[in-house]
């Protein structure tokens, strides 16, 4: 039976933290948020604040709880403008890049010097969701896996296709536990998360086959429920939770036809599954920088901006493209913009540039 480990880690994780918002913070907060809901987009690409060398785009729009939400690359970051202590001041979402290729440590560290600036006092920190996981390959036809041989305290197990490629099992969604195995290679597609191949890579993976995760999503009932409330916790008890949930909660059987399900012995890729083991978070695969901007990449930039000349050129009859056409077009194409904007191109554009700095992250604004 092949089973080659790739890569494990936490693929997502949440953090909460209690504390009293600094002296200013939810005044410049509601007047980056208000700017962000202008009708002139010269004022909305003002709605930025940079911390810590982040410059953070803040959002026109809040949720139930959350007054303020502020994104770039990096984290996902959520603020309570309450004082009545419903919910913690500060959420956070850690992106999956930064955690897979800068690390946890790293990802947890810069995201408390960012929560310092925006709180007097952390009072409490806690993990409010992690999804752990592991990368790899193998011979098993997971389609021919029936729904009985999930020997699991969920209730529920799914099976998933895209068009007729069959791409996984969803088993508990919803509960406070749940598993999800799934084509890894499949879903990058539409990810975009092509730096995993860089990690897998440096393991020995081929290119050609299939890479599966299988991942559980943990949530806070449980988390409190295994004793894991801080980092800390989270980091001394991975492998208790992988165990747990890999034994007693969940299990791939193989199917002898009797009846008692419990008593059915243990697929041997399962086994595989269940000796993944996570230590003192070298697992993470750490690969390179990542960037605190959400720039768009070369194949976005490019591709796109190529369709656009090659269908001008076909146009106008040409059968290549070269440095006189691309400045043909963009003459043309500034006499366009000039004539629909009545002589004030240039003010359109430099609006629509800091608009896109905004959504980047490039963005000038006032630190706190």
């Amino acid at each position: 039976m092949e089973f080659k480990e790739l890569f494990k880690g936490i693929d997502s994780l949440y953090v909460s933290f209690k504390g009293t918002l600094k002296e200013g913070v939810k005044e410049l907060l509601e007047e980056k948020k208000t700017l962000a809901q202008s009708d002139n987009e010269r004022e909305q690409a003002l709605a930025m604040v940079p911390i810590e060398k982040h410059n953070f785009e803040v959002k026109d729009k809040g949720n139930k709880w959350y007054s303020y939400i502020l994104v770039d690359n990096w984290y996902h970051i959520q603020i309570s403008a309450s004082k009545k202590r419903i919910v913690p001041s500060v959420y956070v979402q850690i992106s999956s890049e930064l955690l897979n290729c800068a690390g946890l440590d790293s990802s947890i560290y810069k995201l408390r010097e960012i929560v310092n600036n925006l709180i007097v006092l952390i009072q409490e920190e806690t993990i409010s969701r992690a999804d752990l996981f592991v990368d790899f390959t193998t011979e098993t036809n997971f389609e021919k896996i029936k729904k009985q041989s999930w020997i699991t305290r969920a209730e529920d197990a799914h099976m998933h296709w895209k068009r007729d490629r069959f791409t996984g099992w969803s088993i508990g969604q919803g509960g406070e536990i749940s598993a999800r195995l799934y084509d890894k290679t499949l879903e990058i597609e539409k990810s975009h998360k092509y730096y995993l191949k860089e990690i897998w890579d440096k393991q020995g993976w081929d290119k050609e086959q299939r890479v599966w995760r299988f991942e559980f999503q943990l949530r806070r009932e449980f988390l409190g429920q295994m004793s894991i409330r801080t980092f800390s916790d989270m980091m001394e008890k991975m492998n208790d939770v992988w165990k747990y949930c890999t034994h007693d909660w969940l299990r791939l059987a193989v199917d002898d036809m009797t009846t008692n399900r419990t008593r059915w012995k243990t697929n041997p890729l399962w086994e595989k599954i269940q000796q993944v083991r996570f230590v003192d978070g070298n697992y993470t695969g750490i690969t390179r920088d990542v960037d605190r901007a959400r720039i768009p990449s070369d194949k976005t930039l490019f591709q796109n901006g190529i369709g656009y000349i090659t269908a001008y050129a076909a146009r106008e009859g040409y059968d290549g493209v070269n440095e006189e056409i691309i400045t043909k077009y963009l003459v043309e194409a500034k006499d366009y913009l000039k004539e629909k904007t009545q002589g004030n191109d240039e003010g359109y554009l430099q609006t629509k540039i800091h608009l896109k700095k905004k959504k980047y992250n490039k963005g000038p604004g006032y630190s706190i």
